[in-house]
């Protein structure tokens, strides 16, 4: 009797695989995390997908009998009801039939979301915003995304392209950004636009322990060496990061004017260094904002880098449950 779910977060870095119980426990907290195979082509990705796959069934010893169904999670922008990937550049993929494909080959109902919906589901089930009917969630990471729960259901709007929220302008003369717009969150409190601004002020000759850390090369310049020079007391860095809460405050007062979210969820890798920038995006914000926020209503994902997998399994759950349900 099928029993588990089989779920993937496909990424443009890493692609990571795991198996779900049909009560949404993640079986053993195993994660099976490989390279990408990005710009290789839209059918070596696909096969790199499914290779993914293939070893979370052969590392449990199961077989696709015991499988109910797969869950995606899949850059975007991507058709959710047709299972389509529109256009993924980094993955070769356009108008890619990747839930067709899965589905044919694994013999198994199969359903696509991207990551920022997946992430505001499984927060909303599973995560910090469990038990609100009203969830915003971002992530902070090499870009930022999002997706909205109101009145307990996932907001995907006309195209299905809600919860951009890196791409809600805070400076209407700002940065030009790749989507065409100007000023995007993106372009300010992404963890590319912190390595963005450290390469030009080391090339501008400015004096930090950040570029000491790293040795004056470019490719050193990251998130952990900003971070090691904040806990070091480095001026540079902490401004770098004042900046950052500066920037999120200003976002976050956008999305609570205009949703009034019960709470919002921030996730992502450039939220690990939220001691040095929290306390300035509250005050920001709280200052930006028409009504009241509590300091309870800003939440940090405890589903960390697996909140995609948590979301994908829910999406196919309801899927598949729904599906038994009309056909009965």
């Amino acid at each position: 009797m099928s029993q588990f779910y089989l779920i993937m977060d496909v990424g443009g870095t890493k692609s990571t695989g795991a198996l779900f119980t049909k009560d949404g426990e993640l079986v053993d907290g195993y994660a099976h995390v490989v390279q990408s195979q990005t710009y290789h082509g839209e059918e070596a990705v696909y096969q790199n997908t499914r290779k993914v796959l293939d070893d979370v069934i052969s590392h449990f010893g199961i077989s696709a009998d015991d499988v109910i169904g797969i869950g995606v999670g899949a850059p975007g922008p991507l058709d959710q009801e047709r299972g389509v990937i529109l256009e993924a550049p980094m993955m070769g993929w356009k108008n890619f039939p990747l839930a067709e494909r899965l589905s044919k080959d694994y013999g198994k109902p199969t359903r696509i979301d991207n990551d920022g919906n997946l992430g505001a589901l499984a927060e909303h089930r599973c995560g910090e915003g469990r038990g609100f009917a009203n969830v915003m969630y971002m992530t902070v990471s090499t870009g930022c995304g999002g997706g909205i729960v109101i009145n307990n259901r996932l907001y995907r709007g006309r195209h299905g392209g809600a919860g951009e929220v890196g791409h809600v302008s805070i400076d209407l003369m700002g940065k030009a950004c790749p989507c065409g717009s100007a000023g995007c969150v993106e372009m300010y409190a992404s963890g590319t636009a912190l390595v963005r601004q450290m390469k030009a002020d080391m090339k501008d000759g400015l004096k930090s322990e950040v570029f000491e850390l790293a040795g004056y090369q470019e490719e050193n310049l990251n998130g952990r060496t900003l971070t090691q020079a904040a806990e070091m007391g480095d001026a540079y860095a902490l401004d770098l990061y004042q900046k950052e809460g500066y920037y999120l405050g200003v976002a976050l007062a956008n999305y609570f004017n205009l949703y009034d979210p019960d709470v919002i969820v921030l996730g992502g890798g450039v939220t690990k260094a939220r001691t040095f920038f929290h306390r300035e995006m509250v005050r920001v914000l709280k200052e930006r904002c028409l009504q009241p926020v509590e300091e309870n209503q800003i939440r940090y994902s405890i589903l960390n880098d697996r909140v995609v997998l948590y979301g994908a399994y829910c999406m196919i759950h309801d899927y598949v449950t729904n599906r038994n349900t009309t056909q009965n």
